[in-house]
């Protein structure tokens, strides 16, 4: 990834060994493909979990060398880039990223954000601002607390809590933003990928493939990660067969062309509207997709 104006920021630390990598995969089961059976494909690696922004301001400072990183969180880093063709992305009905409303989408004045998730909240801002000539007084909603309370006109709701949501009978109109996304742009939309802003992890193709043969592994054998996470982890809430749906249905684990131009959309979207102050370039390190693409 690069931005069009800007130097690039010298290290601040060194590289450290093992392999250090960043994801959240306890806050989404959408990322159980890409991170479940990585530590098997990549020996020695130390894999903590963390909130996305505390992940990219590690990935900024060089105190960890790959991280699974919202789309949000990668504009304006400097020498970072997309590392493999792994992705968590959608095209069309996602069902984890909801517009819940008690007017039509059209009247919204007010919207309360969990802005903890920044790609989907600014999803949900540009599709509004874009497409429908909207710019509702945000206000952040308390996530602890019970989502039919909220005082807005409409909220978001993200990730495992939009799976399990069910409203209650006073919110009238529910969107899928994903769903809206692709009918409005007619191109997927991608919400995380693995980066890296160092350049041995961008020039090691152990690295680039076990990311893929991970994700491969997982998504060819569904079942088996399910039971692995669902024997691992006793307070899972979400019902399996509702998670194995999800995963095989609504969610993209390839970033292929159309997922690249979707994910350019929104960094290019974002610079239009104001909530970034440079352009940022999509750039994938993957020999494979590259020799696709030419």
């Amino acid at each position: 990834m690069r931005k069009e104006r800007g130097v690039d920021r010298e290290k601040t630390a060194s590289i450290t060994s093992p392999l250090l990598i960043g994801a959240f995969q306890h806050l989404r089961c959408n990322s159980w493909p890409l991170v479940h059976f990585l530590p098997q494909e990549l020996s020695g690696a130390i894999i903590s979990d963390w909130q996305p922004a505390t992940i990219r301001l590690r990935l900024m400072t060089c105190h960890i060398d790959l991280a699974l990183l919202p789309s949000a969180e990668l504009m304006n880093l400097s020498r970072v880039r997309i590392v493999s063709d792994c992705c968590i992305a959608c095209k069309g009905l996602v069902r984890s990223v909801r517009l819940i409303s008690r007017k039509p989408i059209e009247e919204i004045g007010t919207l309360a954000l969990d802005i903890s998730s920044r790609s989907s909240v600014l999803m949900c801002e540009l599709l509004l601002l874009h497409y429908f000539g909207l710019r509702p007084v945000v206000y952040r909603i308390d996530v602890e607390h019970s989502f039919d309370d909220c005082r807005a006109d409409a909220f978001v709701v993200v990730g495992d809590a939009a799976l399990a949501y069910n409203p209650s009978k006073h919110w009238t109109h529910q969107y899928d933003l994903g769903e809206l996304w692709f009918e409005k742009t007619g191109l997927p939309f991608v919400f995380a990928t693995w980066a890296s802003c160092e350049t041995r992890v961008w020039t090691n193709q152990e690295y680039i493939q076990a990311c893929k043969r991970a994700r491969d592994r997982a998504t060819n054998n569904i079942d088996n990660l399910l039971n692995e996470k669902y024997n691992e982890q006793k307070k899972l809430t979400l019902p399996r067969d509702l998670v194995k749906t999800y995963l095989t249905e609504s969610i993209i684990y390839k970033l292929g062309n159309e997922e690249r131009a979707g994910l350019q959309l929104f960094f290019d979207l974002a610079l239009l509207h104001g909530f970034t102050k440079h352009r940022t370039i999509v750039e994938v390190v993957d020999a494979e997709s590259d020799n696709q693409q030419n």
